[in-house]
């Protein structure tokens, strides 16, 4: 049954959050279905059951609905890196965070068509400063590479430009591999496991410190909680 267009719930109540919640899940099936161009307004309300008017009560434009979309998929991305950032300190070294990482982005499309920068899925997103921003957070943050530095983890003849480099290019050819589709393809979790040795061997001390391990688990946990609750604070505006 379709919603009226015209109802507009209180800003912030359960209800207004719900609606927008459910369209949010409607615009996230289309976009992995059908991508950016296939994907319109008029598509995303009749799977929500709402009308048109409803979803620009609370984004204003195509875009930003597409956007909050895959703000919401990184946002939740972050919520389980902080979950499993709590139960091991050694989580926040660059080979087994990253291989954290990818284990989850191989589980979340839109995700990894975020990294990636796929224009089918995409579309006109691809070269948005916001969307550049998302990447710089989740593959190749060079603050997260000082802190690793800072802590003397990170090898002695890499710079931290030089890591991110590295760690933004292994990472993404990892990613886009044409060949994981095949049937003979690796299993995911072999090619995480080879993706995190491959960085271990690139960036890290031989030998860690045991002592810097929850000095780094902290800052970085403290990182990924405030780029948290900024994309949680952008979200809840349009709810």
């Amino acid at each position: 049954m379709r919603e009226n267009s015209s109802a507009r719930l209180p800003a912030g109540s359960t209800a207004r959050q719900q609606r927008a919640e459910r369209i949010l899940d409607v615009t996230a099936e289309l976009l992995e279905l059908h991508g950016y161009r296939r994907v319109t307004i008029d598509d995303v309300a009749g799977r929500a059951g709402v009308g048109k008017g409803t979803v620009y009560l609370h984004w204003k434009t195509r875009e930003a609905l597409f956007w909050a979309v895959l703000q919401r998929e990184a946002l939740r991305l972050f919520d389980q890196l902080l979950v499993e950032l709590g139960k091991d300190d050694e989580l926040a070294l660059p080979h087994r965070l990253m291989y954290l990482i990818f284990l989850e982005v191989t589980r979340r499309p839109l995700v990894n068509a975020l990294l990636l920068s796929d224009p089918v899925v995409l579309g006109n997103l691809a070269g948005d400063d916001s969307v550049r921003s998302a990447q710089q957070e989740l593959a190749e943050n060079t603050n997260y590479l000082q802190l690793v530095a800072e802590q003397g983890i990170l090898r002695a003849d890499r710079t931290v430009k030089q890591a991110g480099h590295i760690l933004v290019n292994v990472t993404r050819g990892f990613l886009d591999d044409p060949r994981s589709s095949d049937e003979d393809a690796l299993p995911v979790e072999e090619r995480a496991r080879l993706l995190s040795e491959v960085l271990r061997r690139s960036l890290e001390v031989d030998t860690v410190p045991a002592a810097a391990l929850a000095p780094l688990n902290s800052k970085v946990v403290a990182m990924f909680t405030e780029m948290a609750d900024a994309h949680r604070e952008q979200l809840q505006r349009s709810y």
